[in-house]
Protein backbone atom coordinates (compact mmCIF):
# COMPACT_ATOMS: atom_id res chain seq x y z
CA UNK A 1 0.00 0.00 0.00
CA UNK A 2 1.65 3.55 -0.74
CA UNK A 3 0.34 7.00 0.45
CA UNK A 4 2.80 10.33 -0.30
CA UNK A 5 1.56 13.65 0.23
CA UNK A 6 1.05 15.20 -3.66
CA UNK A 7 2.42 18.77 -2.60
CA UNK A 8 5.88 17.58 -3.38
CA UNK A 9 4.74 17.77 -7.44
CA UNK A 10 3.54 21.17 -7.45
CA UNK A 11 4.31 22.92 -9.80
CA UNK A 12 4.56 26.67 -8.31
CA UNK A 13 5.78 25.61 -4.82
CA UNK A 14 5.24 29.27 -4.26
CA UNK A 15 1.85 30.18 -5.30
CA UNK A 16 -1.09 28.99 -3.06
CA UNK A 17 -3.59 25.86 -4.52
CA UNK A 18 -6.53 26.57 -5.50
CA UNK A 19 -9.74 23.72 -3.81
CA UNK A 20 -13.42 23.39 -4.53
CA UNK A 21 -14.44 20.21 -2.66
CA UNK A 22 -17.94 21.58 -3.37
CA UNK A 23 -20.27 18.03 -4.10
CA UNK A 24 -23.60 17.78 -4.67
CA UNK A 25 -25.47 16.60 -2.17
CA UNK A 26 -26.11 12.31 -2.01
CA UNK A 27 -29.44 11.32 -3.45
CA UNK A 28 -31.41 9.27 -1.58
CA UNK A 29 -31.21 6.97 -4.43
CA UNK A 30 -27.23 6.61 -4.35
CA UNK A 31 -27.76 5.75 -0.63
CA UNK A 32 -29.86 3.21 -0.94
CA UNK A 33 -27.73 1.65 -3.75
CA UNK A 34 -24.81 1.60 -0.98
CA UNK A 35 -27.28 0.20 1.80
CA UNK A 36 -27.64 -2.23 -0.77
CA UNK A 37 -24.01 -2.80 -1.87
CA UNK A 38 -23.16 -4.01 1.99
CA UNK A 39 -25.88 -6.18 2.27
CA UNK A 40 -24.81 -7.84 -1.05
CA UNK A 41 -21.15 -7.94 0.26
CA UNK A 42 -22.73 -9.74 3.49
CA UNK A 43 -24.16 -12.43 1.62
CA UNK A 44 -20.81 -12.81 -0.55
CA UNK A 45 -18.80 -13.39 2.70
CA UNK A 46 -20.92 -16.10 4.09
CA UNK A 47 -21.30 -17.54 0.21
CA UNK A 48 -18.01 -16.91 -0.20
CA UNK A 49 -16.64 -18.54 2.99
CA UNK A 50 -18.56 -21.70 2.15
CA UNK A 51 -16.72 -22.25 -0.97
CA UNK A 52 -13.29 -21.26 0.26
CA UNK A 53 -14.10 -23.80 3.00
CA UNK A 54 -14.62 -26.59 0.79
CA UNK A 55 -11.26 -28.19 1.54
CA UNK A 56 -11.93 -31.37 -1.00
CA UNK A 57 -12.44 -28.89 -3.70
CA UNK A 58 -9.40 -27.33 -3.30
CA UNK A 59 -6.88 -30.48 -2.11
CA UNK A 60 -8.31 -32.56 -5.53
CA UNK A 61 -7.49 -29.58 -7.55
CA UNK A 62 -3.89 -29.42 -6.08
CA UNK A 63 -2.97 -32.80 -5.18
CA UNK A 64 -0.41 -33.28 -8.37
CA UNK A 65 3.03 -34.00 -7.55
CA UNK A 66 5.33 -30.95 -7.75
CA UNK A 67 8.90 -30.76 -9.53
CA UNK A 68 12.05 -29.79 -7.81
CA UNK A 69 14.08 -26.97 -8.37
CA UNK A 70 14.96 -25.48 -11.71
CA UNK A 71 17.89 -23.70 -10.37
CA UNK A 72 19.59 -25.89 -8.10
CA UNK A 73 22.08 -24.63 -6.59
CA UNK A 74 21.97 -21.28 -6.78
CA UNK A 75 20.46 -18.50 -4.28
CA UNK A 76 17.40 -16.81 -5.02
CA UNK A 77 19.11 -13.63 -5.62
CA UNK A 78 22.14 -15.42 -8.28
CA UNK A 79 18.74 -16.89 -10.10
CA UNK A 80 17.83 -13.51 -10.97
CA UNK A 81 21.08 -11.46 -11.04
CA UNK A 82 22.99 -14.06 -13.19
CA UNK A 83 19.96 -13.71 -15.45
CA UNK A 84 19.99 -17.91 -15.62
CA UNK A 85 16.33 -17.81 -14.23
CA UNK A 86 14.49 -15.10 -16.46
CA UNK A 87 13.33 -13.62 -13.78
CA UNK A 88 10.72 -10.86 -14.91
CA UNK A 89 12.26 -7.37 -15.25
CA UNK A 90 11.49 -4.21 -13.08
CA UNK A 91 9.43 -0.94 -13.90
CA UNK A 92 7.16 -2.25 -16.74
CA UNK A 93 4.27 0.38 -17.20
CA UNK A 94 0.90 0.35 -15.74
CA UNK A 95 -1.20 2.90 -15.73
CA UNK A 96 -1.50 4.18 -12.03
CA UNK A 97 -4.77 4.83 -10.18
CA UNK A 98 -4.48 7.91 -7.46
CA UNK A 99 -6.55 8.61 -5.22
CA UNK A 100 -6.49 12.03 -3.66
CA UNK A 101 -7.59 13.86 -0.48
CA UNK A 102 -6.31 17.58 -1.60
CA UNK A 103 -7.95 19.33 1.92
CA UNK A 104 -4.89 17.71 3.37
CA UNK A 105 -2.75 17.31 0.78
CA UNK A 106 -2.36 13.30 0.40
CA UNK A 107 -2.50 10.92 -2.84
CA UNK A 108 -2.67 7.65 -2.89
CA UNK A 109 -1.44 4.96 -5.57
CA UNK A 110 -4.03 2.12 -5.57
CA UNK A 111 -2.60 -1.16 -6.17
CA UNK A 112 -4.89 -3.95 -6.68
CA UNK A 113 -4.97 -6.72 -3.33
CA UNK A 114 -2.42 -4.05 -1.61
CA UNK A 115 -5.52 -2.77 0.50
CA UNK A 116 -7.62 -0.87 -2.49
CA UNK A 117 -10.73 -1.02 -1.45
CA UNK A 118 -9.99 0.00 2.41
CA UNK A 119 -7.42 2.98 0.87
CA UNK A 120 -10.03 4.17 -1.49
CA UNK A 121 -12.80 4.59 0.97
CA UNK A 122 -10.55 6.23 3.92
CA UNK A 123 -9.57 8.68 0.85
CA UNK A 124 -13.66 9.10 0.32
CA UNK A 125 -13.67 9.75 4.11
CA UNK A 126 -11.08 12.29 4.37
CA UNK A 127 -12.63 14.85 1.45
CA UNK A 128 -16.62 14.25 2.88
CA UNK A 129 -16.23 12.81 6.26
CA UNK A 130 -19.79 14.12 7.09
CA UNK A 131 -21.77 12.62 4.25
CA UNK A 132 -19.87 9.59 4.84
CA UNK A 133 -21.02 8.58 7.70
CA UNK A 134 -24.37 10.55 7.90
CA UNK A 135 -24.83 8.01 4.70
CA UNK A 136 -24.20 5.19 6.78
CA UNK A 137 -20.95 4.62 4.54
CA UNK A 138 -18.29 1.79 5.48
CA UNK A 139 -14.47 1.69 5.32
CA UNK A 140 -14.48 -1.75 5.33
CA UNK A 141 -17.69 -2.03 2.74
CA UNK A 142 -16.94 0.26 0.09
CA UNK A 143 -17.21 -1.18 -3.70
CA UNK A 144 -15.22 -4.54 -4.03
CA UNK A 145 -12.81 -4.49 -6.74
CA UNK A 146 -12.57 -8.44 -6.69
CA UNK A 147 -14.61 -10.08 -9.07
CA UNK A 148 -13.26 -12.62 -10.90
CA UNK A 149 -15.65 -14.82 -12.93
CA UNK A 150 -13.45 -15.81 -15.54
CA UNK A 151 -11.64 -19.68 -14.75
CA UNK A 152 -8.25 -18.47 -14.06
CA UNK A 153 -6.74 -18.80 -17.55
CA UNK A 154 -8.25 -22.54 -17.57
CA UNK A 155 -6.62 -23.36 -14.27
CA UNK A 156 -9.58 -22.99 -12.47
CA UNK A 157 -8.32 -23.80 -8.48
CA UNK A 158 -5.45 -25.48 -9.60
CA UNK A 159 -2.55 -22.86 -7.89
CA UNK A 160 0.16 -24.30 -10.15
CA UNK A 161 -1.07 -23.72 -12.85
CA UNK A 162 -2.13 -20.24 -12.64
CA UNK A 163 1.02 -18.87 -11.06
CA UNK A 164 2.60 -20.56 -14.09
CA UNK A 165 0.46 -18.97 -16.72
CA UNK A 166 0.99 -15.41 -14.39
CA UNK A 167 4.46 -16.00 -14.98
CA UNK A 168 4.31 -16.45 -18.53
CA UNK A 169 2.35 -13.32 -18.97
CA UNK A 170 4.37 -11.27 -16.74
CA UNK A 171 7.03 -11.84 -19.39
CA UNK A 172 5.69 -11.26 -22.44
CA UNK A 173 4.28 -7.94 -20.56
CA UNK A 174 7.18 -6.92 -19.66
CA UNK A 175 9.05 -7.46 -22.94
CA UNK A 176 6.36 -5.72 -24.88
CA UNK A 177 6.37 -2.83 -22.54
CA UNK A 178 10.28 -3.00 -23.09
CA UNK A 179 10.30 -2.81 -26.88
CA UNK A 180 7.24 -0.39 -27.57
CA UNK A 181 5.55 -3.69 -29.02
CA UNK A 182 1.56 -4.13 -28.38
CA UNK A 183 0.56 -5.14 -24.74
CA UNK A 184 -1.13 -8.25 -23.97
CA UNK A 185 -4.50 -6.78 -22.49
CA UNK A 186 -4.35 -6.76 -18.56
CA UNK A 187 -6.77 -9.36 -16.85
CA UNK A 188 -8.18 -8.69 -13.62
CA UNK A 189 -6.07 -11.59 -12.12
CA UNK A 190 -3.00 -9.82 -13.88
CA UNK A 191 -4.14 -6.39 -12.04
CA UNK A 192 -4.60 -8.52 -8.77
CA UNK A 193 -1.06 -10.38 -9.25
CA UNK A 194 1.41 -8.46 -11.45
CA UNK A 195 4.48 -7.24 -9.58
CA UNK A 196 3.87 -4.11 -7.47
CA UNK A 197 6.94 -2.25 -8.95
CA UNK A 198 5.25 -1.69 -12.12
CA UNK A 199 2.37 0.64 -10.62
CA UNK A 200 2.50 3.87 -9.47
CA UNK A 201 5.50 5.43 -12.12
CA UNK A 202 7.77 3.28 -9.38
CA UNK A 203 10.75 3.82 -11.91
CA UNK A 204 10.20 7.80 -11.78
CA UNK A 205 9.07 8.98 -8.09
CA UNK A 206 10.29 5.45 -5.84
CA UNK A 207 12.08 8.39 -3.73
CA UNK A 208 9.14 10.57 -3.08
CA UNK A 209 6.31 7.46 -2.18
CA UNK A 210 5.45 6.78 1.85
CA UNK A 211 5.76 2.93 2.05
CA UNK A 212 3.25 1.12 4.40
CA UNK A 213 3.58 -2.08 5.13
CA UNK A 214 0.78 -4.70 6.26
CA UNK A 215 -0.18 -8.04 7.29
CA UNK A 216 -3.14 -10.10 7.93
CA UNK A 217 -3.77 -8.31 11.27
CA UNK A 218 -4.54 -4.63 10.44
CA UNK A 219 -3.80 -3.59 14.15
CA UNK A 220 -0.35 -4.03 13.68
CA UNK A 221 1.96 -2.61 11.19
CA UNK A 222 -0.36 -0.99 9.11
CA UNK A 223 -2.44 0.71 11.57
CA UNK A 224 0.82 2.39 13.18
CA UNK A 225 2.46 3.55 10.39
CA UNK A 226 -1.20 5.14 8.57
CA UNK A 227 -1.73 6.40 11.91
CA UNK A 228 2.00 8.28 11.77
CA UNK A 229 0.71 9.61 8.34
CA UNK A 230 -2.59 11.20 9.23
CA UNK A 231 -1.12 12.83 12.00
CA UNK A 232 1.92 14.37 10.17
CA UNK A 233 -0.55 15.72 7.34
CA UNK A 234 -2.84 17.26 10.21
CA UNK A 235 -5.84 15.11 10.25
CA UNK A 236 -8.11 15.51 13.22
CA UNK A 237 -7.28 12.97 15.93
CA UNK A 238 -11.52 12.26 15.31
CA UNK A 239 -10.81 11.47 11.82
CA UNK A 240 -8.14 9.29 13.05
CA UNK A 241 -9.80 7.51 15.57
CA UNK A 242 -12.85 6.48 13.24
CA UNK A 243 -10.18 5.52 10.46
CA UNK A 244 -8.22 2.97 12.98
CA UNK A 245 -11.59 1.52 14.65
CA UNK A 246 -13.12 0.97 11.63
CA UNK A 247 -10.08 -1.05 10.43
CA UNK A 248 -10.01 -2.89 13.67
CA UNK A 249 -13.56 -3.79 13.36
CA UNK A 250 -13.65 -6.44 10.89
CA UNK A 251 -12.29 -7.47 7.40
CA UNK A 252 -13.65 -6.69 3.48
CA UNK A 253 -16.12 -8.98 1.73
CA UNK A 254 -13.02 -10.67 -0.56
CA UNK A 255 -11.07 -11.39 2.23
CA UNK A 256 -9.59 -15.07 2.45
CA UNK A 257 -7.14 -15.05 5.19
CA UNK A 258 -9.04 -16.97 7.39
CA UNK A 259 -10.21 -19.20 4.93
CA UNK A 260 -9.38 -23.23 5.18
CA UNK A 261 -8.32 -22.76 1.38
CA UNK A 262 -6.10 -20.03 2.09
CA UNK A 263 -4.17 -22.29 5.12
CA UNK A 264 -3.84 -25.22 2.59
CA UNK A 265 -2.64 -23.22 -0.37
CA UNK A 266 -0.35 -21.11 1.59
CA UNK A 267 1.31 -24.46 3.04
CA UNK A 268 1.22 -26.02 0.03
CA UNK A 269 3.22 -22.77 -1.79
CA UNK A 270 5.78 -22.51 1.37
CA UNK A 271 6.84 -26.43 1.17
CA UNK A 272 7.48 -26.49 -2.43
CA UNK A 273 10.59 -25.74 -3.65
CA UNK A 274 9.60 -25.36 -7.22
CA UNK A 275 6.54 -22.44 -6.40
CA UNK A 276 8.70 -20.42 -4.36
CA UNK A 277 10.86 -20.20 -6.77
CA UNK A 278 8.50 -19.20 -9.04
CA UNK A 279 7.51 -16.70 -6.89
CA UNK A 280 11.05 -15.36 -6.53
CA UNK A 281 11.33 -15.26 -10.87
CA UNK A 282 7.76 -13.55 -10.56
CA UNK A 283 8.31 -10.88 -7.45
CA UNK A 284 11.77 -10.84 -7.37
CA UNK A 285 12.43 -7.14 -7.61
CA UNK A 286 9.56 -6.09 -5.16
CA UNK A 287 11.28 -8.35 -2.97
CA UNK A 288 14.76 -6.11 -3.66
CA UNK A 289 12.93 -2.68 -4.17
CA UNK A 290 10.63 -2.96 -0.80
CA UNK A 291 13.48 -5.03 0.89
CA UNK A 292 11.55 -7.75 2.28
CA UNK A 293 13.75 -10.80 2.74
CA UNK A 294 14.16 -13.26 -0.11
CA UNK A 295 13.39 -16.57 0.71
CA UNK A 296 16.32 -19.22 0.98
CA UNK A 297 15.38 -22.23 -1.42
CA UNK A 298 18.17 -24.35 -0.12
CA UNK A 299 16.64 -24.67 3.19
CA UNK A 300 12.93 -26.22 1.46
CA UNK A 301 12.39 -29.42 1.80
CA UNK A 302 12.95 -31.55 -1.46
CA UNK A 303 10.12 -33.30 -1.70
CA UNK A 304 6.50 -31.80 -0.57
CA UNK A 305 4.82 -33.41 2.32
CA UNK A 306 2.02 -35.59 1.54
CA UNK A 307 -1.44 -33.41 2.75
Amino acid sequence: MIAFSFRQFTAVPDEPIKIDLTFEPLSEEKIAKAAESYRAQERTIQSGMQGLNNLQLFTQQNSDPLPGRKFVGLSAAEMCETGKADCVTPFARIRPLIVTAPNYNMMSCITQKSMSTVMSAIFCFLIREKEFIDAGRSILREYSDIRVGDSCFGCKTNMTCFLEEEYKRALEYAFADKYGLLKPSLTLEDLHVFPLNWRCNMEEFYGKYEFIRYSNDPGGTLLADLKLLLQRQNIPESSINYIAESLQSGRTAHSTVASAARTYLEKRIRSSPYLMELIVRLFYNDYKLFKYDLPDLDMLPVRLPQD
